[in-house]
């Protein structure tokens, strides 16, 4: 299909168009053209393309020949000779159009002299772009960051929350079914009713918040250790074991305390060093069977390093899951038990440890027990080295 076009029209465009007959003469030129080349600005041109390039007989027959065969455009190459100034080089393109009717080769030239800064707008253009998607694509990266550090808040809370909680439900529901044992005498119907109902609750909840436990994983790193308190490592035993003791004594089991006069005090924040001993013995408590013996014992190890440590003969831990508590992930289970329990606390006691500037070591084997020691450095004990001499007096 061939385009029409009219001198009219040709002026309307910006790039510099010529209009070829089949005889080779110019038949029209836009205004840029004749700009460009020197020619008249009005009217028909009276010269021929040959004149204007300095091609050949040949050269020019070909040229035109290949232009009027095609109505697509074809890449050419021409040299212009203005009627004043220097040969202009340029590239062109050419194809056959009508102009009044007849048969015309249209040639469309390209300015190389505005080429370089077209191409230097439009890589221009391309950097601005890929500068702005770059920027699109470093903030979407950034947003699986700033969601998991949103999770991680919320799962913190959730957590601990629900860990601070399952310990005393734990001591109630075994207060209750110690009380349903009716050890020292019949409770009365009412009563009993009052039991049963705590009891239902109270296993209701702790459902509730083992759920919680399995859901949301906690990180307690972001606390800080608060190293001007000083806590009774003494009180906090005695608080401890009261809580766990109901459920010892439901199972039968001993726990031994070491002598006050040998409990240093700490330079740490009490809520978190009793929270860290309630896990470690609830664990032990929990896990250890009917019988078994619990004992807490203080000793000062090489380089003065104060070790509290939880030692029971329970089921022990496997060496898999072992491995993912002391490398600070959450395990399924911490013991070996026929329940489904969540290995949270000693998990989360490392934690907490390493917030108040200790640390937990944790050992176990499979049949014989655990031993769980929390170890804190002579700047969180309230003496420091003189502690050590002191506690090695009256221990011996």
């Amino acid at each position: 299909m061939n385009s029409n076009v009219s001198p009219e029209c040709l002026d309307a465009f910006p790039e510099p168009l010529l209009v070829v007959g089949d005889d080779g003469r110019l038949h029209a030129a836009n205004s840029p053209a004749a700009t460009l080349l020197g020619l008249s600005p009005s009217g028909r041109p009276e010269i021929t393309l040959r004149e204007v390039t300095g091609l050949s007989a040949v050269e020019f027959d070909n040229l035109l020949q290949s232009c009027l065969a095609t109505a697509l455009p074809i890449q050419l190459r021409l040299t212009f000779y203005p009627a004043a100034g220097r040969p202009l080089a340029l590239r062109c393109e050419g194809w056959r159009c009508l102009l009044g009717g007849e048969n015309a080769a249209l040639i469309r030239i390209s300015d190389d002299a505005q080429t370089p800064s077209r191409f230097r707008h439009l890589v221009d253009e391309l950097d601005q772009e890929f500068r702005v998607r770059r920027h699109h694509e470093s903030s979407l990266r950034s947003v699986p960051t700033r969601l998991h550090d949103l999770d991680s808040v919320r799962d913190q809370k959730l957590a601990q929350m629900g860990h601070d909680l399952r310990t005393p439900l734990n001591a109630i529901i075994g207060m209750t079914e110690f009380m349903r044992s009716e050890p020292f005498g019949p409770l009365g119907e009412k009563y009993s009713e009052y039991v049963d109902d705590i009891h239902t609750s109270g296993g209701l909840l702790l459902r509730l918040v083992d759920q919680v436990l399995n859901l949301a994983w906690v990180d307690s790193q972001s606390r800080s250790a608060t190293t001007e308190v000083l806590a009774d490592l003494g009180e906090c035993l005695d608080n401890c074991c009261k809580v766990v003791e109901p459920i010892a004594k439901l199972r039968g089991l001993h726990i031994l305390l070491p002598e006050h006069d040998s409990i240093p005090r700490l330079r740490a924040d009490q809520l978190l060093v009793k929270q860290i001993l309630l896990n470690l013995l609830g664990n032990a408590a929990k896990y250890t069977g009917s019988g078994g013996h619990i004992k807490v014992s203080i000793e000062w190890r090489r380089g003065h390093a104060l070790a509290i440590r939880v030692r029971d003969d329970g089921p022990g831990i496997p060496k898999e899951q072992l491995a993912a508590i002391n490398g600070g992930h959450m395990a399924h289970s911490a013991y070996l038990t026929n329940d489904k329990r969540s290995g949270f606390g000693l998990a989360l006691s490392r934690r907490t440890a390493k917030a108040i500037g200790g640390r937990l070591n944790v050992r176990s084997t499979v049949g014989e027990g655990t031993v769980a020691s929390l170890v804190l450095p002579p700047h969180l004990v309230e003496g420091g080295q003189a502690a050590v001499h002191e506690f090695n007096c009256a221990a011996g």
